[in-house]
């Protein structure tokens, strides 16, 4: 059943990438990376994560297994999750925040603190960036 649900999550999330344009390869088995996309400007590698509860563990060694390959490949690392009945929040590898051994996302931080959909696209700028800009 969880497999299914993830892969479900994916294959949304390709097609809204496919929506805006983006070449999409999904890695079913999830060796580095869930999803692959680029537009020729701009390339994601990607691990999406379903959950139903209001928060979410990420291990020290996932993060890394995309922060390697993103790195590798010359994209950007992103982790995508679906907080099932609330949406997708999306969070850059680079700037995630250990909690102890592992890293924890609550719906609550994801809220505050991760970027839309388009902010990861590039085609709408977060707040905190639009005033650290000026």
């Amino acid at each position: 059943m969880r497999y299914r649900k993830g892969a479900s999550a994916e294959r949304e999330l390709i097609k809204m990438l496919e929506k805006e344009g983006f070449a999409v390869l999904r890695s079913a088995g999830s060796k580095k990376v869930d999803i692959v996309a680029g537009n020729g400007k701009l390339y994601l590698c990607i691990e999406v994560k379903t959950t139903k509860n209001d928060k979410i563990y990420l291990s020290e060694d996932e993060v890394e297994k995309v922060k390697s390959f993103a790195s590798t490949f010359g994209g950007k690392g992103i982790i995508a999750i679906k907080f099932i009945n609330n949406g997708w929040y999306f969070f850059e590898v680079e700037k995630l925040k250990k909690s102890g051994k592992n890293y924890r996302i609550t719906l609550q931080i994801a809220k505050h603190k991760a970027k839309t959909f388009d902010e990861i696209l590039g085609k709408q700028k977060s707040l905190i960036e639009v005033i650290g800009s000026e």
